[in-house]
């Protein structure tokens, strides 16, 4: 497999109060950051093979600037009031040094990368019924990440790998060539359903328990 998943982002309300729950949960929060010049900030939760990424909107001019707007990001972290799809899925190369990947993409030149750097996003991203969907500047899997950068990968409830993800979606529109692709590939699932609504699932299910956060946050824990 040319990719794999990297991270997945959740969008939410500022400073991330939900990211209690995953804590009462047993998880152990990671680092915060702030984007410089995106407009976002964000709490992320690690595991040894991806992260989630709760993720809010931090500054409405730098949102909303020339460079940011095409992301959508705006659009995805006010979704309680444009019912815009309030996921992303990022995915990195398990290839080192993977030039091509079987996917139409356009360059996100992120203000907080360094110059010349850019985020390539799937071409679905305009339609923002689905989830953004790009590709990490990460290479590494938390686990492998540098000792400066290393983050805490144990949790009290255990959880180890996200080794499931499916994304239901409102509507009853085709999905975009993009998603089919990810679910032939089988990196990703989508169904359609009622809401937006993230399914995790860690160490493939093994003791059959599920935690569902809705309404407050719209994802439901598996494992």
């Amino acid at each position: 497999m040319q990719l794999e998943l990297d991270h997945i982002f959740v969008c939410v309300q500022p400073e991330a109060p939900e990211a209690e729950l995953l804590k009462t949960l047993g998880l152990v929060e990671g680092n915060r950051r702030i984007h410089r010049g995106q407009g976002t900030a964000n709490v992320c939760f690690f595991f040894h093979n991806a992260y989630l990424e709760l993720l809010w909107l931090n500054d409405n001019n730098e949102i909303q600037s020339p460079v940011v707007r095409p992301t959508g990001l705006w659009n995805r972290c006010c979704w309680l009031e444009t019912q815009a799809c309030p996921f992303g899925i990022a995915f990195r190369k398990a290839t080192p040094g993977l030039l091509e990947i079987p996917f139409s993409t356009w360059n996100y030149y992120a203000p907080f990368l360094p110059l010349g750097a850019a985020i390539p996003i799937f071409a679905n991203s305009d339609n923002l019924a689905e989830p953004l969907i790009f590709i990490s500047p990460s290479t590494q899997k938390p686990s492998a990440y540098p000792l400066e950068r290393q983050r805490p990968l144990v949790h009290k409830i255990g959880f180890q790998e996200i080794t499931e993800l499916r994304v239901i979606l409102p509507g009853d529109n085709n999905f975009s060539p993009e998603v089919t692709m990810l679910m032939d590939l089988g990196l990703v699932q989508f169904s359609r359903g009622n809401s937006y609504h993230l399914e995790i699932q860690f160490d493939h299910g093994k003791q059959g328990k599920v935690q569902n956060y809705e309404p407050t946050l719209p994802i439901s824990i598996k494992w």
